[in-house]
């Protein structure tokens, strides 16, 4: 098979030399071992070099699958995993079953899986942390760099990557959630680009939401500000058309990536796209504010219409998947304007390129996060 990913990126301080697309191995636990190795064939064979899983992915399964795929070419990949332990004890233990699950005497990336709530970074920051063994693990040659991955509210994976000297940087990278969590494309990133971080993007998909819409999503999360991008893929076909977008890729024009805003079906009428034409307020509602805090909570999947019954069974699984619930009420209880305080007198609405039908949706909120009135 063609080469096909002879462009590759530097990922930060660490490095290494990454192809634009990378492997993860969530979704191997969805199929068999010989399936797994196939789709490793597919995707060493087309250029790829950065393969990644966790050790929660069916508690060490998929690190077995991916060390079976991987026999005799480790030396092939970048080959990163994930360890959600925060003590020193249990994090030796899952590195050190990592190692032999992956059958490997090192791992190139080992990430901090998760860090989401003050509470991961308190233990990470305090005594006999998983960052106590980590670092000497890197001391030793057993981890080549070390990183952070989050989901969602990036404001805990900040505060971790200020305090201690990390090399690589996971988050999400979609057009739903670019508009929930908008502080992780506008602060996070560029900090951790500041220290030189390598970034590694994940799901382009927005956990599946955006499964009608392949092309662009692969295409617009590929346009970030990242130098790699895992997808997960569980059929040679999924994978052969990842490939064949990243193959394709050139970088988007702004009115391209407008366009995408306006017409993208997934985002509609409803999701706020924090553009910010709706202000100013003449009752200084931050409306933009609300409808990120709105995000936080349900990512703006819960718009109280009627939907067909498989869009609405995605929604309500994935609308709570970062569990941001309590941060989302806690800081829409501090805004000095709200709903309460909307004179319904339509001028946003008015201004809105998106036809967003805002005093409703400002109203849904106050439901959803305040006190407001049922809906």
């Amino acid at each position: 098979m063609e080469v096909i990913f002879t462009k590759k990126k530097i990922l930060g301080k660490t490095g290494f030399e990454v192809s634009l697309l990378g492997l993860g191995g969530f979704h191997m636990l969805e199929i068999s071992k010989d399936d797994v190795s196939k789709l490793m064939d597919i995707y060493i064979m087309s250029g790829g070099n950065y393969v990644e899983t966790a050790a929660e992915y069916g508690d060490g399964e998929s690190e077995n699958k991916i060390a079976y795929a991987l026999k005799h070419r480790r030396n092939q990949v970048i080959l990163a995993s994930k360890c959600h332990a925060r003590d020193k004890k249990n994090a030796q233990y899952f590195v050190e079953r990592t190692l032999k699950n992956l059958n490997t005497d090192h791992l190139d990336i080992l990430f901090l899986h998760h860090v989401t709530t003050e509470e991961d970074v308190e233990a990470l920051l305090g005594n006999d942390s998983a960052l106590d063994y980590l670092f000497q693990a890197k001391k030793e040659g057993i981890i080549r760099a070390l990183g952070v991955s989050f989901h969602g509210l990036g404001n805990y994976a900040l505060k971790l990557i200020k305090a201690v000297d990390l090399d690589v940087l996971m988050t999400g990278f979609n057009y739903l959630d670019i508009f929930n969590f908008p502080s992780t494309y506008k602060e996070v990133i560029p900090f951790a680009r500041s220290k030189n971080m390598g970034i590694v993007g994940m799901k382009a998909f927005a956990d599946g939401y955006l499964y009608r819409s392949t092309y662009d999503a692969l295409n617009y999360a590929l346009n970030q500000n990242l130098d790699v991008m895992v997808v997960g893929a569980n059929s040679e076909e999924m994978l052969r058309k990842d490939i064949q977008i990243a193959e394709n890729f050139k970088p988007l024009l702004k009115k391209s990536i407008e366009n995408l805003y306006y017409r993208a079906p997934e985002l509609g009428n409803y999701v706020c796209r924090q553009c910010g034409k709706c202000l100013p307020c003449p009752e200084d509602i931050e409306i933009m504010k609300v409808f990120e805090y709105e995000g936080w909570y349900d990512r703006q999947m819960r718009d109280y219409q009627p939907h067909e019954a498989p869009d609405y069974a995605l929604r309500e699984r994935l609308a709570f998947w970062f569990g941001n619930q309590n941060e989302a009420k806690m800081s829409y209880s501090k805004l000095n304007k709200t709903f309460k305080d909307c004179t319904e007198c339509g001028i946003c609405e008015e201004r809105c390129p998106y036809d967003i039908p805002i005093i409703r949706k400002l109203k849904l909120v106050d439901y959803k996060l305040g006190k407001g009135e049922i809906y």
